[in-house]
Formats: structure tokens, C-alpha cells, sequence
């Protein structure tokens, strides 16, 4: 009489050591799950366990694999960038120096102006890249600048001023650099872009009570309430998809990591009025002396 119970056994051990030779040799479909309490039983049950776990482990090294390629790709492409974006800042300044003289000698004595600007706006953003504070005046030199060359680019489009406070040392005062030009530039070409002549832009810079303010304020298109509620969410928020609205969010992000808080850049506008763009610090403070 046949003995059905060995007979399952020698068939369930013969489809284990074939299961073990399968995943010995990385293929981890399993053909049979058996159930019982058996020592053949707690063998598959342990083979299943470890078929699962090696299967973690591979999907893990798998996705590891993909994200170290995909570092390697973007740290290629920042090198990339970055080789093709240095250029030596004495070709860079000698070139400007002899289209500047060029200029100059052919009688167009405006475009040598702009190019001599051009120059010193290069220079100051080469020699303050990476550094932690400049001086106030500096930084307003800067912005002048710019706003000369945009002058000479758009006619009667608009004018500028620059009004500082009693009170206020801009050779004494020290700010983190490249936060006005960026917000000048967004006044002028956003605030006054339906404007074609008589737009202003003006800076303001004064004490008032416990605070200490810079206004850039431009008498454009201002916006509306839902257009504004809208960008000051977006300089709150950070959103790589997004094209606009960078630039405020990146000055935003510096001055509250510097200077802490979260309320150190406001806008204020209003549709048909204009637009202003408020930095603020505390006036006992001040902007920080440099360290």
C-alpha cells in the first residue's frame, strides 16, 4: 500500500531543493507555498521569507543605484554649467576697456559711459559673490549704476531718486549684497513695464519708531488684491517649477536666514497706484556692522 504522506513529502522536499536552486542562481519565482507544520513546511515558510527579503534588498540597491546616477548627472551638469559660465574678470574687464575706448574715440561718448557702467556693475557683482556683508553705500552705488544704464537703454520711460533718512550712515551701515539691484530690476520691468514715460522709481531709506526700512517703490501698474496675495505666497513658498517671482523668493530667503524672522521682506501695492517693496530691520540694530 502506498504511504501517500511519504509520498508528499520526498515530492514537497524534491520542489524545495529545486526552489533553492532557483534563488542560488537570483531567480526568485517560487513555485509552490506549502503549508503545514512539518520541517519541509518551515522550510519553505523560511525560503519565502528570505525570496522577500533579498527582494527588498535588491529594489533597495536598485533604487540606490538610480539616485547616485542621478546625482552624478546633476553634479555633471552643475560642472558643466559652471566651466562654461567662468570667464576671467580681467578678459572680461580689459575687452569692456577697449570697446569703451573705441567708443570713446569714434565720439559716442554715451556708449562709452554705458560701458564704463556696464564695468563697475560686473565688478561689483564678481567681488561680492559669495561674500556675507557690503557696505550700504556700495550696494546703493551698485543700484545707481544700473539704473544709469537703464536710463540710456529707455529714454524718458522713467526716472529714479534715492532719498535717505536722517539718521542714516549708508558708509557705517553694512547689508548683505545683491538685494536691492534684483528688486530695482523687478520695479522697472514689471511695476513700470506698461508705462511709457513719466514712471518713477524711487528708494527710500529711513528710521521710523524701533524699525529701521528700505522702500523700492514704483508708481506702475500696481496689481491687484488677488495678483498680490498670490506673489507673496510665492516668495514664501518654494517652487522650482515656477519661472516667476524667483528673484523675490531667493532675497526673501537670504534675509530671513541671515537676519532671522520671517516678515523681513513686504509688499505693498495697489491696482493703478504702483507697487512698494519693503525691507525691514530693527533700528536699534540697524543693518549689522561687519563682523
Amino acid at each position: 500500500m502506498w504511504n501517500t504522506d511519504r509520498l508528499l513529502t520526498d515530492y514537497h522536499r524534491d520542489l524545495l531543493e529545486s526552489d533553492n536552486s532557483r534563488v542560488s542562481n537570483e531567480d526568485y519565482e517560487i513555485d509552490v507555498t506549502v503549508s503545514g507544520q512539518d520541517e519541509v513546511s518551515e522550510a519553505f515558510a523560511d525560503l519565502e521569507v528570505m525570496v522577500k527579503r533579498i527582494e527588498q534588498k535588491d529594489a533597495q540597491m536598485y533604487e540606490a543605484r538610480i539616485k547616485e546616477k542621478e546625482l552624478v548627472n546633476k553634479q555633471q551638469e552643475m560642472e558643466f554649467k559652471m566651466l562654461a559660465s567662468q570667464i576671467n574678470p580681467h578678459f572680461l574687464y580689459n575687452t569692456l576697456e577697449t570697446i569703451r575706448m573705441k567708443a570713446f574715440t569714434a565720439g559716442d561718448r554715451e556708449a562709452a559711459r554705458a560701458i564704463k557702467l556696464l564695468g563697475k556693475s560686473l565688478r561689483y557683482v564678481l567681488d561680492n559673490t559669495g561674500t556675507k556683508l557690503t557696505a550700504l553705500d556700495k550696494e546703493l552705488e551698485h543700484v545707481e549704476n544700473y539704473l544709469v544704464i537703464q536710463k540710456l537703454r529707455f529714454g524718458e520711460k522713467f526716472d529714479s531718486f534715492i532719498d535717505i533718512g536722517e539718521g542714516v550712515e549708508t558708509k557705517e551701515l553694512f547689508i548683505l549684497p545683491l538685494i536691492l539691484q534684483p528688486i530695482v530690476e523687478n520695479a522697472l520691468l514689471h511695476g513700470l513695464e506698461e508705462t511709457e514715460s513719466g514712471g518713477e522709481i524711487r528708494l527710500s531709506l529711513y528710521r521710523k519708531e524701533v524699525f529701521f526700512f528700505i522702500d523700492v517703490t514704483d508708481n506702475g501698474c500696481g496689481m491687484t488684491a488677488e495678483a498680490l496675495e498670490e506673489l507673496r505666497r510665492n516668495i514664501d513658498v518654494k517652487d522650482m517649477g515656477r519661472s516667476k517671482s524667483i528673484g523675490l523668493y531667493n532675497i526673501n530667503q537670504r534675509l530671513n536666514l541671515y537676519y532671522g524672522g520671517s516678515r523681513n521682506l513686504r509688499i505693498y501695492s495697489e491696482y493703478g497706484k504702483g507697487t512698494t517693496v519693503r525691507l525691514t530691520f530693527f533700528a536699534d540694530k540697524g543693518l549689522p556692522q561687519r563682523d
